[in-house]
């Protein structure tokens, strides 16, 4: 791919071809959209130049940014095709905005411009993502009208959407359809189909459509083995997962999500030693890592005790440009607080804002649960006053430090914020802090939290 320097435009664009127009368009989403309005400013070309290929639109930045160029577009004549709503509708999609796509959508049609299959698959692949599954439907059967007949591609989306809302015998039907039809399926269908059933726990249903693609000529693909593999571990048939992977590890059909599936279900079960084991196997047959691989061994040395390792080993993600995530960040900040690093568990929370990454809730509770249990309270309050948002755990966790420090004028306080948030407390920490205050003889103060308690209907006065 061409990188494109920042000065780009000190050169005469005109002079470019189109092959070399269309790669400094594609690297220009990497610099910031202005190089990219200044590029469509300065060449005239039609729509399809002025947009990257698909490849450069999965590089998206952003919807006011794409809008911007559009203008810019209209305000240089060149009219939009299909080619800058799908950009626009996978920009979208990429953010999870549905009704910003559908809008979009509408926008195509009322310029008469007719949406293609990429259109219609991108759209539906939005709305099932964000769990509008009525619209997904009614877009599918409205393809008909727009005479866009339904590619494998869309019936792939939709069997996948219709999995992960649930609807695992809708799915299920609409397959045997396809099936029936004579319809060509892929790989791809049958892996959908067949997680969805497994991850509904119709096992039986997923064991026969896996001896039917035995049938078809198909070859199964690693996502096929990983799934039965999951299957395996998550209705704990360990024994069975492991023949699957020694069977396949002879010949030489593992890679590394199969490893992570391996390791991800001996972590669950306790089983560290073995999972140890298969991570060292892992490493040493020098499988490539991913995010997911990465987090899994880093939890996997945090669990038994080998902090340095796991650093190490987020270091090592971090070289192979793999850049950490808030998932990453929790099991560093929960694992040094249950060694008592309170102000490394600190720093790395951080460093997760710095790198742009929110802070979750995980994080902090797992932070103000440390520093709670270590007797911090202060600066748990600190901590607790810089959320923007909390949860039962996190009042939870500071409501009984308060108690066991004999605050439970200050405990009550917190109690009653959490219910005014609409946030269940604990009943336990409901208890600690009622009977703290009746030792006291605070009478006033427990009527007015036991009202609170029993109008937002969490407990009632009778259980004291």
């Amino acid at each position: 791919m061409f990188e494109c320097p920042t000065d780009a435009l000190s050169i005469s664009i005109k002079c470019f071809d189109s092959f070399f127009l269309f790669q400094l368009m594609d690297s220009a989403w990497k610099f910031g959209v202005n190089l990219l309005l200044e590029i469509i400013q300065t060449v005239s070309c039609d729509s399809s130049e002025a947009l990257p290929s698909k490849h450069g639109y999965c590089n998206f930045i952003g919807l006011d940014e794409g809008h911007a160029i559009t203008q810019r577009m209209a305000d240089a004549a060149i009219k939009p095709d299909v080619i800058t709503y799908n950009t626009l509708i996978a920009g979208a999609r990429k953010y999870c905005l549905p009704l910003r796509a559908v809008e979009l959508f509408d926008e195509m049609l009322q310029k008469r411009i007719s949406p293609d299959s990429w259109s219609y698959n991108t759209l539906l692949d939005c709305l099932f993502k964000c769990g509008y599954l009525e619209d997904a439907y009614k877009v599918f059967l409205s393809m008909e009208s727009m005479n866009v007949p339904p590619c494998l591609v869309t019936y792939n989306t939709l069997l996948n959407g219709l999995c992960t809302s649930g609807k695992v015998i809708d799915a299920l039907k609409l397959f045997r359809e396809l099936q029936q039809s004579g319809f060509s399926l892929d790989i791809v269908t049958y892996n959908t189909i067949i997680d969805g059933l497994y991850k509904s726990g119709m096992l039986t249903l997923a064991r026969e459509i896996l001896n039917e693609l035995g049938k078809t000529g198909l070859n199964p693909n690693m996502i096929t083995y990983t799934t039965v593999l999951s299957c395996c571990f998550r209705y704990k048939k360990y024994n069975r997962g492991f023949e699957i992977f020694s069977s396949l590890s002879e010949k030489r059909k593992i890679d590394n999500f199969m490893y992570c599936a391996v390791i991800s279900a001996l972590i669950k079960n306790g089983r560290f030693e073995e999972a140890n084991f298969y991570a060292q196997s892992m490493l040493q047959y020098g499988f490539e890592m991913d995010q997911a691989c990465y987090n899994t061994l880093v939890y996997l040395c945090c669990k038994d005790g080998r902090l340095e390792v796991a650093l190490q080993l987020v270091d090592e993600m971090e070289r192979n440009g793999l850049k950490r995530n808030s998932y990453t960040f929790s099991i560093l900040i929960d694992s040094l607080c249950k060694m008592g690093f309170l102000d490394a568990a600190q720093i790395q929370l951080n460093l997760m804002e710095m790198k742009g990454l929110s802070a979750n809730l995980v994080a902090y509770n797992c932070l103000i649960d440390g520093l709670c249990k270590s007797g911090e309270i202060e600066k748990a309050l600190k901590v607790v006053n810089g959320m923007k948002k909390k949860d039962t755990f996190t009042y939870a966790s500071l409501i009984h430090a308060l108690c066991k420090a004999g605050k439970f004028r200050l405990a009550s306080k917190f109690a009653l914020s959490s219910l005014r948030e609409g946030i269940n407390i604990l009943p336990s920490a409901q208890s600690a802090v009622i009977l703290g205050l009746r030792s006291l003889g605070y009478k006033r103060d427990v009527k007015k939290l036991l009202d609170a308690i029993y109008n937002n209907r969490i407990l009632y006065r009778e259980q004291f």
